[in-house]
């Protein structure tokens, strides 16, 4: 089961990318995309997270969880990416 939600972005999307992207490379993760989509995935200690991302406009991005634990609420993936971008 798949949980998405919406970022607004304060900038430019490019140099956001940049950054969440440089991000989650430096803690051990892939991030794979460009200003209009992409994928990322990481590790926890109890598994693997995979997720896309989508600019659904200059200023906002969806986010969609598709690959997390079970023992790993949404919402706490949620923060953790929603930081990301803080």
């Amino acid at each position: 089961m798949a949980h998405s939600f919406t970022i607004a972005v304060c900038g430019p999307m490019s140099v956001t990318l940049e950054k969440v992207g440089s991000e989650i490379t430096c803690g051990g993760g892939i991030f794979d995309g460009d200003e209009s989509c992409g994928t990322f995935s990481g590790s926890t200690p109890l598994g693997p997270i995979r997720g896309e991302y989508c600019c659904v406009s200059p200023k906002e991005i969806k986010i969609t969880i598709v690959d997390k634990p079970l023992l790993v609420p949404f919402s706490v993936i949620e923060a953790k990416i929603r930081a990301y971008f803080g």
